[in-house]
């Protein structure tokens, strides 16, 4: 088995293909074959391949994963991402001590290590890159792996890659735009599973800012996210949330594509498609959507709506006023919305729910999930708890699983094909009163104050 030689990572994909007729690469390093700037490796099915390369316009030299036989050959790994080096002198190669080291020839400091402590002796350990663009660290005599690419992404998910939180271990995968399209250095961006909730979320920052979020998962995918980002006859998504992991991945149900998931410096995240043969790639789709995805648009209880360009896409929640209207006449909403009679009034003194049809439903950091109950049992335990808010389900089609609302009710938005969210308001608000001798929740059509909203009653 030999190295194949030269800037390969630079050269044009199909003078790559016919160099590598003549030459054999391989798809392991050990402690007697590392690989130098030049060299490449490539995986057994030339899904992916590894070496040294330059981004853009910079000089500078990184160690990277790429795509071999997709279109363009993007980068979807970085090690060194922080630590270039300046010259093409560099050496990845496995250490005495197991570990998988970056370094320039003749010096003993590292540039970047898989820094994993073992027990390991001489030859026990091998590092390979698979199909999957997963670069493993092995122990020979176990096969255990003992370190992987896929645990410490950079700019990119791939198929079969987890974001989120390994209990066990408190590692942690995020994803992080590059500084520039020069620069894969950390940049601004950063894209994560927030696992704080028990309604996991993805979120999206631009540096300390929550940008955007998914919205949570409804039993089929992201219910903030449109389907056509996500078809599923393309992708099968999953989260996984107990006691070891909250993590989330997907993978591809057709061999014959290409996909990858990356967040940008501009604080972008897009899928994107390709096949072998195409000539580029194509977004699939990207997030934020538009102006009422920017997190929070609309504040506190408010709603965000696209409009036409001379009508402003804020409203406040049924039972709820601007709470600066001086603010809102200007066009800005951050301030949000209060009640219109204070929260006393909420309290089982004739009070039910409007129905908000198509919306994304409100952060879920703010809510309490229960999976096995009911939409009318969600109903019922908001009703028994004057601190609730809103409810709604966690299921697409609200057959099961209940969120109930205890806080402030941030972020959300019509959704043409979402859920619906039912929002806690006064007796007055809903135009009724209370009728002795009557109890439950009763739909009242006479009632309609909104084109896209539906009141119920409740009386005690």
């Amino acid at each position: 088995m030999y190295f194949a030689k030269g800037f390969l990572f630079l050269l044009p994909q199909t003078l790559l293909l016919f160099l590598l007729q003549f030459v054999f690469s391989q798809d392991t390093i050990t402690i007697s074959k590392p690989i130098r700037d030049g060299d490449v490796l490539v995986s057994k099915g030339e899904n992916f391949a590894l070496g040294f390369f330059s981004p853009g316009v910079s000089t500078n030299r990184y160690v990277g994963i790429r795509y071999y036989r997709a279109p363009e050959q993007p980068v979807v790994w970085v090690a060194n991402r922080d630590n270039p080096i300046n010259d093409t002198s560099g050496v990845l190669s496995i250490d005495f001590q197991g570990n998988l080291l970056l370094h320039v020839e003749d010096r003993n400091q590292p540039i970047w290590s898989t820094n994993i402590v073992t027990q390991s002796s001489n030859n026990s350990t091998h590092a390979q890159l698979l199909d999957s663009g997963n670069l493993i660290l092995v122990l020979n005599k176990t096969s255990e792996v003992l370190w992987q690419s896929f645990d410490y992404p950079t700019d990119t998910t791939l198929p079969n890659m987890k974001l989120g939180l390994d209990r066990t271990t408190s590692l942690n995968r995020i994803l992080t735009s590059w500084k520039s399209k020069d620069d894969p250095g950390t940049g601004n961006c950063s894209y994560l599973l927030n696992t704080n909730s028990s309604s996991p979320e993805l979120f999206l920052y631009k540096g300390s800012i929550l940008w955007w979020r998914s919205g949570h998962w409804n039993g089929f995918g992201w219910s903030g996210v449109p389907p056509l980002s996500h078809p599923n006859y393309l992708f099968n998504f999953s989260i996984v949330n107990n006691q070891t992991e909250t993590t989330t991945s997907w993978v591809e149900l057709l061999p014959e594509i290409f996909s990858r998931l990356v967040v940008d410096e501009s604080g972008s995240i897009q899928r994107f498609l390709s096949r072998e043969g195409d000539q580029g790639w194509f977004s699939l789709g990207s997030a934020p959507l538009d102006r009422c995805d920017n997190y929070g648009k609309c504040g506190a209880f408010g709603k965000c709506q696209l409009q036409n360009d001379t009508e402003f896409e804020c409203t406040c929640l049924p039972g709820f006023q601007p709470r600066s209207p001086r603010e809102w006449s200007s066009r800005n909403a951050s301030s949000g919305c209060v009640r219109k009679r204070g929260q006393a009034s909420i309290c089982k003194s004739g009070d039910g729910f409007v129905k908000v049809e198509n919306v994304k439903l409100p952060d879920s950091s703010f809510a309490r999930v229960d999976e096995k109950l009911s939409l009318k049992e969600c109903e019922q335990q908001c009703l028994e708890n004057c601190s609730c808010a809103a409810y709604g389900g966690v299921d697409a089609k609200e057959e099961v699983g209940c969120l109930r609302w205890y806080g402030e009710l941030i972020d959300t938005r019509v959704l043409n094909g979402d859920q619906n969210l039912y929002v806690r308001v006064d007796a007055l608000e809903l135009g009724t009163q209370q009728f002795s001798g009557i109890s439950g929740n009763f739909f009242l059509p006479c009632l309609h104050t909104m084109s896209k909203e539906k009141i119920f009653y409740n009386s005690y």
